[in-house]
């Protein structure tokens, strides 16, 4: 039997999320995206032809992106701070976007892969590395979770001090996901 090699998209789940993590000299935070759009590249191998099944074989890309204004802390104020350091009003920083090409080979130690790709937030693009683990779940749908500490400062955000400088955000942020793919047949 033949088989054909070729890419397929497959979107996640709705009940996907992303949040933010961080802390300030008064408060830990945390702000929840209630929105994204994120879309993963998958390798699949088709049957001979005339044969409809496939499975997927690995990871080409994962794209994800969020749009700030859809960053929820449930606090306005908070929420009016956010947007202005991550410049939403900027015509090329209304998303972050989280761009990974496909693995290199070597990387994946069980459940567990390293990675890195490109992340862009504020209109500043870097590099970044994370841990991704992964698992299936008892319907077969794939689960990955994983955290991408940043500095807001490597971005080109200045720690937001509001008040007068009597709140203080730390520089540390950690980006924190937990992405649903449903079984691929």
């Amino acid at each position: 039997m033949v088989r054909a090699v070729s890419s397929v998209r497959v979107p996640v789940r709705g009940d996907s999320r992303l949040w933010l993590e961080g802390s300030s000299n008064v408060r830990d935070w945390t702000c929840k995206a209630t929105s994204m759009d994120a879309t993963i590249e998958v390798e699949s191998k088709a049957g001979s032809k005339g044969t409809e099944s496939s499975a997927a074989t690995g990871v080409n890309k994962v794209i994800v992106k969020v749009p700030v204004r859809m960053l929820k802390c449930g606090d306005r104020h908070m929420e009016a701070q956010m947007y202005s350091a991550l410049k939403s009003s900027d015509a090329g920083a209304t998303h972050i976007i989280a761009h990974f090409d496909r693995l290199p080979d070597g990387v994946v130690t069980g459940e567990t892969i390293e990675t890195s790709g490109l992340l862009t937030i504020a209109g500043v693009e870097r590099t970044v590395r994370m841990t991704v683990s992964s698992d299936r779940l008892p319907d077969g749908t794939r689960r990955a979770r994983g955290t991408v500490p940043i500095l807001m400062t490597d971005f080109g955000i200045k720690p937001p001090k509001p008040w007068g400088g009597l709140l203080r955000t730390s520089n540390k942020v950690l980006i924190q996901f937990e992405i649903f793919i449903a079984p691929i047949i």
